[in-house]
């Protein structure tokens, strides 16, 4: 299993996804958005909840910062909806990786061959203005081959994320 210290690039893991959006924001806007994990519920249609946790998985102080090391407590759905009444799958992934208003990438792995998961959130400037937003999603292990191919979740998690990049896209512009 790859151990990612920079973003993914594809064929680095065995399965790699990718989505981008230009958000016409600054940077640190989309930045501040991407990092309020309450707000999630009002925009996210993907991660329907998120709650930042400290090292030792218990709920953080409103205002704390995201760091390396914390987790994060997700409820994702998929398809992607901000339908309330579909019930969401709830997963605790590790943050692997931050660089304020650039990168902030979470993931999990289990020992062995059995699941490794990544999910990168990339924020760049676009010439003229605005930001650009890309989510790289990588997996390996035996689980999400059967999740992913065997279940024919592929279609629903390439929908789920670009669902997570026009939210963003939509929740950044609207509150400009």
């Amino acid at each position: 299993m790859p151990v990612t210290r920079s973003v993914p690039k594809e064929g680095e893991w065995p399965t790699y996804f990718s989505t981008s959006v230009v958000i016409n924001a600054p940077r640190q806007k989309v930045w501040d958005a991407l990092v309020d994990f309450p707000a999630y519920a009002k925009w996210n249609p993907y991660l329907r909840e998120s709650t930042l946790l400290d090292a030792s998985k218990k709920p953080t102080l409103p205002g704390h910062e995201i760091v390396q090391g914390n987790y994060v407590a997700l409820k994702a759905q998929m398809p992607p909806t901000l339908d309330d009444s579909v019930k969401p799958r709830g997963m605790t992934e590790l943050v692997k990786h931050v660089d304020p208003q650039r990168q902030l990438a979470w993931g999990s792995h289990l020992p062995g061959w059995l699941f490794g998961a990544e999910h990168w959130n990339v924020l760049s400037d676009v010439p003229g203005g605005g930001t650009k937003f890309e989510i790289i999603a990588v997996f390996s292990g035996a689980g999400p081959y059967v999740m992913l191919r065997l279940m024919s979740l592929r279609q629903p998690f390439t929908e789920a994320i670009q669902g997570m990049a026009e939210g963003l896209k939509t929740r950044c512009e609207q509150s400009s």
